[in-house]
């Protein structure tokens, strides 16, 4: 699903905003979570710090209050008579002084001697105990007797000999955690790992009795997840290895919690009020900046109707929008004048200014809407070819611009329509005036075209041909005008008539020519057998052996018309499927011979081929290719060109046929006698063969003067080395005469007509068989 730049403009921004605060918020969270792992790992060392502190005065307090109590003379000599009374009094006084929960003096074995306490009971082992606290000097150490902890220090009694030990100590109960904790802003607890905990300032539940599985199962869910409410630091304390103890530093998280969600939620109210503002104003500059690229499309969409006169008239743009729309606007009359140009040049001659065929047809479908008559003239200018080749197409183009010229001041006065509907062809429509003939004004017409046109200081003589055709009568819409028009000229010019006037039927031969040309490219393609080789025996007068045939294209249609050879070459040739009908041609005699060479039969064959085959550029290739893929020798195969393709395309045609030649390709001049070629000429010719034209052979046995220009043809094609072929041969007589006169082969229906190559083969073995 597509989206609008509007809509684009709106998800940018707003994405930046919304990626912005995301990415803040990250940061911050990842900062804020550093920063406060950081504050409570240092208020657990501060803490540490406070409650070491507050255990070393504890200390030293205990220190003081033992060294006094052991160097008191009178308590020396009590605990040395064993003064119970005044050990007890001393005891009790003492402990009141420095508020000590624990004053006992116990003798050497162990065995308490007094106590502030009432019911004391000591360890099992109190001697071994007494010992490992007075190997610490003075330091503190913490035990627990009768499931209570403290902070024990034990000094002698000595006078001067060790004669007693006395302990003093304070409880660490609840009273005393909850006193660090107002210190230090942690919890404290204090845990023997022998009987669990003692004291701690966290009030645990009814029904919970281990700490550390408290603490470790306290969560809290903050932002769809849980987090431990405590984090906690265990120290150990300076105790009996039997015993030891800890304290353990818990930090309450609930506050930073409550705190860091405080911070969120501000930064989340102030993401989203940042997006609502960035929505809004990404909402505004993209409203300022594609209504006006609407106004441009809708411009644009107006230019590709033909609308070019619109732009922004109720909007201040920037100035970036309004040269924007300034350069559509020059865009859209850039278009509007390079629309007109193409339009003209669609519908006119870029020489001549004239209509072209397409703009010419539309213009005269309207013409016959509003006109009773119209005369439609159809002019050839004949020869123009020769004049580009040898003038050069500058000046051919100057004549046809003339011409034009000319045309349309002759027939100014009678509303024409001109057009210029090929190289060399125009078209004219008049409108008859009154008081003349469509005959007059034709004539009138010619006799203005042929006069002689300067162009480049050349003085230059046209000839034209003209085809004319009347509306109604004729025809009486403007494709069938036109296109018998057309063939009136191309009749004109075919009879080299100056006038040719349309005469009814002659489009339905047209078409029926079209129609054959059409039939013709079908039969090619298909290759159904239609066409077919027909294959005509040349006597060889000398050894009266037949060693060479005329190759002869035939069709017989699936309808069974066969159609003449001479119509549908002439039509080949006119629509250019000569080259097509060549190279089948071609293909098919190179494999025919090599057929027959399979069998034995050793024949050459000669192929006709027009001067358009031999000039075009495939002909030379494709004979070499054919000859070579079915391994003939070049030798057997002729080529036979007409005397009158060669005085059409001597300089193209004689370069062909040298080509020929050098292949090994037999070359034979077909015709001969009826055309222009001079003597001169034909001794430039690469040519092994002259072949006489069959009008001078058919009646031969009768006529004397072709009996003497049999003979000095024959005579003066071989001084010039050549063979001559004589064809047309209808009789005993003239075959006689033909071997007389030293002919080298004969051809004609007299031997056999041309024949399918298996009744070719039939007729050869006959022919043997009978000689």
């Amino acid at each position: 699903m597509s989206t609008t730049l509007k809509q684009r403009i709106i998800l940018l921004c707003v994405g930046l905003v919304l990626l912005t605060a995301i990415t803040s918020l990250v940061s911050f969270w990842w900062s804020t979570n550093q920063y406060n792992d950081k504050q409570v790992q240092q208020g657990i060392k501060v803490a540490q710090n406070v409650y070491q502190q507050y255990l070393k005065a504890k200390e030293r307090l205990l220190v003081t209050a033992s060294t006094v109590l052991t160097a008191d003379f009178g308590f020396k000599q009590a605990v040395a008579s064993r003064d119970q009374d005044t050990i007890q009094s001393a005891l009790f006084n003492h402990s009141n002084r420095i508020d000590a929960d624990l004053m006992l003096l116990m003798d050497l074995k162990g065995n308490v001697i007094a106590s502030n306490k009432e019911g004391l009971v000591l360890p099992k082992n109190s001697q071994t105990l007494m010992r490992k606290l007075l190997s610490n000097g003075k330091e503190s150490t913490f035990i627990v007797i009768g499931d209570q902890l403290y902070q024990t220090i034990i000094l002698p009694v000595k006078a001067p000999r060790t004669i007693a030990l006395s302990v003093v100590g304070f409880a660490v109960n609840e009273t005393i955690a909850k006193e660090l904790k107002e210190l230090t802003g942690v919890e404290m607890s204090f845990i023997s790992h022998a009987t669990g905990l003692k004291a701690s300032s966290i009030e645990l539940p009814n029904e919970q009795s281990d700490l550390l599985a408290f603490i470790h199962g306290q969560t809290t869910t903050r932002w769809l997840s849980d987090y431990p409410v405590f984090i906690s630091a265990e120290v150990p304390l300076p105790a009996l290895s039997s015993n030891p103890i800890s304290v353990i530093l818990s930090a309450n998280l609930t506050e930073q919690y409550d705190e860091f969600d405080q911070l969120v939620l501000s930064i989340i109210l102030l993401s989203c009020g940042t997006i609502v503002l960035g929505f809004l104003t990404s909402g505004f500059l993209a409203n300022n900046l594609t209504t006006p690229l609407q106004h441009l499309t809708e411009m644009a969409k107006r230019f590709s109707k033909g609308d070019y006169s619109a732009g922004l008239t109720d909007h201040s743009p920037s100035k970036e929008i309004c040269e924007l729309v300034d350069a559509f606007q020059e865009m859209g009359e850039d278009i509007q004048a390079r629309e007109k140009q193409i339009r003209f040049q669609a519908q006119h001659d870029h020489l001549t200014g004239f209509y072209n065929r397409s703009a010419a047809l539309e213009r005269l479908s309207k013409k016959l809407k509003s006109n009773p008559t119209l005369y439609l003239i159809a002019i050839d200018i004949r020869g123009l070819r020769h004049i580009n080749d040898k003038l050069g197409p500058r000046v051919g183009d100057d004549c046809i611009r003339a011409v034009a010229k000319r045309i349309e001041e002759v027939t100014k006065d009678s509303n024409g329509l001109h057009a210029r509907i090929g190289g060399d062809e125009f078209l004219v429509v008049m409108e008859p005036t009154v008081g003349s003939t469509v005959e007059a004004c034709v004539a009138k017409l010619n006799q203005a075209l042929v006069k002689s046109y300067m162009i480049r200081n050349l003085d230059i003589s046209l000839r034209f041909s003209m085809g004319v055709v009347i509306y109604p009568e004729q025809a009486d819409n403007p494709e069938d005008l036109v296109r018998r028009t057309l063939i009136a000229v191309d009749t004109a010019a075919q009879d080299s008539h100056e006038i040719y006037y349309y005469q009814d039927g002659e489009d339905e031969e047209h078409l029926a020519r079209l129609k054959l040309i059409d039939e013709l490219k079908q039969a090619l393609t298909n290759d159904d057998g239609q066409l077919f080789m027909a294959y005509q025996p040349k006597l060889n007068l000398k050894t009266q052996q037949i060693d060479k045939v005329e190759a002869l294209i035939r069709w017989h249609k699936p309808d069974g018309q066969w159609v003449s050879p001479e119509l549908f070459i002439d039509l080949a040739e006119q629509s250019g499927l000569i080259v097509d009908l060549t190279q089948w041609v071609v293909s098919t005699v190179v494999k025919q011979v090599a057929e027959w060479q399979q069998q034995g039969i050793s024949m050459k064959a000669a192929i006709n081929v027009s001067a358009q085959d031999i000039a075009h550029d495939d002909f030379f290739p494709h004979l070499e290719a054919e000859l070579s893929r079915f391994k003939v020798p070049p030798a057997l195969i002729t080529v036979e060109l007409t005397e009158r393709d060669m005085i059409e395309n001597e300089e193209k045609g004689i370069a062909a046929l040298k080509a020929l030649k050098a292949l090994g390709v037999m070359i034979s001049l077909d015709d001969y006698g009826v055309g222009q070629t001079s003597l001169g000429r034909l001794k430039m010719l690469p040519i092994d063969e002259l072949k006489l034209d069959k009008v001078f052979i058919l009646k031969l046995d009768e006529s004397q003067q072709d009996q003497h220009i049999v003979q000095s043809t024959i005579t003066l094609g071989h001084q010039l080395g050549f063979s001559v072929v004589a064809e047309g041969v209808e009789n005993l007589a003239s075959l006689n005469l033909l071997d007389q006169m030293q002919c080298d082969y004969a051809q004609g229906y007299y031997l056999s007509k041309p024949l399918p190559s298996a009744e070719f083969l039939n007729w050869l073995g006959d022919y043997h068989q009978a000689g």
